[in-house]
């Protein structure tokens, strides 16, 4: 039996970024519960964010 998992994002502190975090939190949890190949396919899109973090 599968384990259901549920993910809740966490409320960021900027309002103008909510999109961003909220996309980058789901991202995140999709590289979590991803097998190998799909998280090579989410870090591919994550790293578009890097530029936006550092």
């Amino acid at each position: 039996m599968n384990k259901k998992i549920t993910i809740q994002p966490q409320a960021p502190l900027i309002p103008e970024k909510d999109a961003f975090v909220l996309e980058l939190q789901r991202l995140l949890a999709c590289y979590q519960l991803a097998d190998q190949r799909d998280r090579e396919i989410v870090w591919s899109v994550l790293n578009k964010y890097v530029p936006h973090i550092v």
